[in-house]
Parts: structure tokens; sequence; C-alpha cells
């Protein structure tokens, strides 16, 4: 069976028709085209819009300029695979059964993508694609997670690290690259290559079909190798971490104390290393930045913005040294945050800031609302059209994120891992399987989360709903 047939069926088993858009009089050239920006590991203070008095970032601050801006972005899973599945199917990692980037390939079924396909999309994904599953979200796929130069652990054979000022983690069992110059051109670079070959894609699709292409980039994910003269942008006095922030949580559960720390410590690193790390990584968004900008550039010189969506995004944040921690893998807000900015010339708000929680899961289902493509029930509830459109704060609904340490086999740890974020209130809880490890925050008062209040007479109450809302969760998992 062809792969439009295939996709006309399942469409059909979710009773949706192939013809749904717009409205029964659109036509194909009428539905926006979409360019979603993805990528790895990215910080919210990394970016200007955010508030970062250091960050280099004037592409993306542009979009938030004349778009919207979801200020707190919260991620499925933070970690790489069971947040991107959660993005192609607009499912949870307990309804996914993907909870780690150990898991088996989630079984061939469609990705919320293929609902752009049977409108009449052309579709693409092009760059860092770990898709965590065997059935391809899109028409064309092409690969390019790294560059020939630099890989996770190492440089080349022929480059010498010591050249190339290279801090690695010193500990076990994985000596990630956190930082160090670049040892080539800005156009041998994975970054690079990933826009090109997006370029090459758009001058060759059909002109008359609207277009979905997915940029994906590793940036800033390690290995943090940064091309000149990105690689000394930000001084290394300009990045001021609070200092309450630099040493491990008191309220910190044993999953992490116990667990990912054996991976993840930072305390192994020196204070020189780790303000060295940050500069990289700084300029490592800052190049992402400046390569995004490149392609923007391209496109408007095209003609290709004029009736498109932009949304730019990451799959999940990281730590360098704050709560003592490398890495990601948590639910402290530089993990679990994400950027989430969404542009459009016409028809969305601009220099908008939405300050409500909400979930990147919405990211497709907001797509198909904005380009009037229907959508499974399961996923319509998601969409944050309305908010793009009209410049409102969503509901306050609750928000959840959730994943397990088995990413790191070394760890020996599987069991489940969960937050649900209501408004200022994040609780999480470890499930081994009952419920344990509760630690209940408060941003609001201590937006540094220092303090575990779950056992404070004044939160019993926020605390017995949010764990309940984290069973009931639970209750449903697919593992």
């Amino acid at each position: 069976m062809r792969r439009r047939d295939l996709l006309k069926a399942a469409l059909a088993m979710t009773g949706l028709t192939a013809c749904a858009h717009l409205g029964e009089d659109a036509s194909e050239t009428s539905r926006p085209n979409v360019l979603w920006l993805f990528t790895d590991e990215q910080r919210t203070d990394s970016l200007g819009c955010y508030g970062s008095p250091w960050a280099r970032s004037p592409a993306i601050d542009r979009l938030a300029r004349e778009g919207v801006t979801f200020q707190r972005a919260v991620t499925p899973a933070p970690v790489c695979g069971p947040a991107r599945l959660s993005l192609f199917t607009g499912q949870y990692p307990t309804q996914t059964g993907v909870w780690d980037n150990m898991a088996q390939l989630f079984p061939e079924s469609e990705h919320l993508t293929a609902l752009f396909e049977a409108a009449g999309y052309q579709t693409a994904g092009i760059g860092r694609n770990h898709f965590m599953s065997s059935n391809p979200p899109f028409q064309t796929v092409w690969y390019k997670h790294l560059s020939d130069q630099v890989s996770w652990f190492s440089y080349a054979e022929g480059f010498d690290e010591a050249e190339y000022d290279v801090v690695k983690y010193p500990g076990e069992p994985y000596k990630w690259i956190f930082g160090g110059r670049f040892p080539g051109p800005i156009e041998a670079t994975s970054e690079w290559q990933t826009i090109e070959e997006g370029k090459r894609w758009l001058k060759g699709r059909d002109a008359g079909a609207p277009f979905f292409l997915r940029l994906a980039f590793n940036a800033p994910h390690t290995p943090v190798s940064v091309p000149p003269p990105f690689d000394d942008c930000i001084p290394e006095d300009a990045v001021q971490y609070p200092a309450d922030v630099e040493a491990p949580s008191p309220a910190e559960p044993s999953w992490i104390r116990d667990g990912l720390r054996r991976s993840a410590d930072a305390r192994l690193m020196s204070p020189e290393q780790i303000r060295k790390a940050r500069r990289y990584y700084y300029g490592f968004t800052a190049f992402v930045d400046w390569v995004i900008g490149s392609m923007l550039a391209w496109m408007e010189e095209e003609g290709l913005l004029d009736n498109t969506i932009v949304v730019f995004a990451a799959d999940h944040g990281t730590h360098i040294g704050d709560f003592g921690l490398v890495q990601k893998q948590t639910f402290y807000e530089p993990s679990v945050c994400v950027p989430y900015v969404f542009w459009r010339r016409e028809g969305l708000a601009r220099d908008v800031r939405l300050t409500t929680p909400v979930e990147t899961r919405s990211l497709l289902p907001t797509l198909l609302d904005l380009g009037g493509i229907a959508q499974p029930e399961a996923t319509a509830g998601l969409s944050l059209a309305r908010c793009l459109r009209d410049g409102v704060e969503p509901p306050d609904d609750p928000v959840f994120s959730m994943f397990t340490l088995a990413s790191f086999p070394e760890l020996e740890h599987d069991d489940p891992l969960m937050m649900v974020r209501e408004g200022a209130l994040k609780l999480s809880v470890r499930f081994a399987p009952e419920p344990t490890d509760v630690v209940l925050t408060d941003l609001d008062a201590d937006p540094l989360e220092r303090e575990n209040r779950a056992d404070r007479p004044a939160y019993r109450d926020a605390r017995d709903r949010l764990l309940a809302m984290a069973i009931a969760r639970m209750e449903t998992a697919e593992r």
C-alpha cells in the first residue's frame, strides 16, 4: 500500500478525512506553511527574550518581539527521546511507553505530522532526527546529528584537544565535551549543513503545495564545540547564576542524590571549568541563533515567510553546574522549562508574553488548529491557537513531565519519575512502585527550589491534590 493510502486509512480510523483543512473552499496554497525550528538541550536563559542579560539572540528575540512567547513552557520529558516522541504524538510517556532513550521503538503508528501530509502538505525533517519511532514522521528525512570533526566525547584524529581549549566531564561513565572551539570552518558544522539542506529541500519542492519543514539542530547539546567568532562572544564574567543555586538543593530527592549524581555531579569540575563550560554553552546558543537568523533572512529574500508560521522550541533544558549538576534529567526549572515562541507575519498577536504554564506537547495540535486541519479528539484540547491569535493567557490547567533515569543503564534506576505543576506549585514524585520522594516547591516563594514544602501544614492540601493527579496519571501508564 502506498504511503498516501496508509495515511488515508489511518485518518479514517480516527474518524477524520484527508481533505479536512481551512474550509470547504480553501485551496492548498492558502494554507499556512510551517517552519519548525528545534534545538536540543537549550535553556531559556540563553535568550534575551526570556530576560537573559548575557544572551546574544537577535533572531529569536525578533520572533518573540513580533510574535508570542510562552514564558513557562514545560517539556513532556526532560530527556531527548521521550520528549521528541511526545511532541510528535501529542501523548505523554505514560501513553507512548517511551520513558527514556534506551526504550524500544514506538510501534508503527501515525504521528500528528501525518495529518499535514494527508491535507496536501509536503513534509521534511532535516538535521537531528531522534524520533524513537520505527515510522518516520516526515515524507523526506535527512539525518545530520554531529559534524565529522567532533563526536560526543572526543575530537577526530588529527585534532589536539588541548589546542581547542576543550573541557570535559571528568567523572564516569561518559566524558561529555562541555566546551571547546570547533576545529574547522562554520560550513563544516552540522548546524550550518542542516540549514543548507533545508534550503535545498525548499528549492526542490512543489511550489504549488504548502510545506511543513522541521529544522532540528543538535546544538547546544553536547558536544559543545563552538566555531569562531562565537567561541568568545560571551565574556565569562557576564554569566552570573544566583549564588544559592551553585550548590545542590537541600530539597534534592534521593533519585538525584543517589542516582543521577553518579554520572552528572558538577562538583567533580573546578570553578574554572564550570565558568568555561558556561561561556562556551552561551556562545553555542549565540551561534545557533545566528544560523537560524541566516535561514530566516534567506527565506525572506525568497518570499517564503509571507504565509509561514514559525515556531521555535527545544526538547528540554540542561544544567551547567547549577544545582551542582550537569546535563538534564531533573525537574528543576533549567532542565524542565524550554523556549517556546510562535511567529507569523499576519494573524497572530505581536510582542505578547504569556506566563501561564503550558506543555510543549501542544506544539503540533496548535499548528494543526492554526492550519484548519482536523485532528484526533484525544489531542484537540491541547491547541493554544486562541492564545496566539488573541494574545490571551491559556487556562491554568496542571502540566506534567515524566521520564526515567534508564537512559544511563549504569545507574540501574528505572523507576518512573513524574512532575505536576499547577500555577507556582510544583510537585515531583518517584513511583517505586508506591509514591515516594515527594518534593513540593512554591516557585513564587522559592524560585531557586531550595525548600521542600511537602510536609508543611499550610501546603498539605496542595500536596495531596497534586499527588493525586500524578497517581491518576501513572495508573494509565503503558510500560
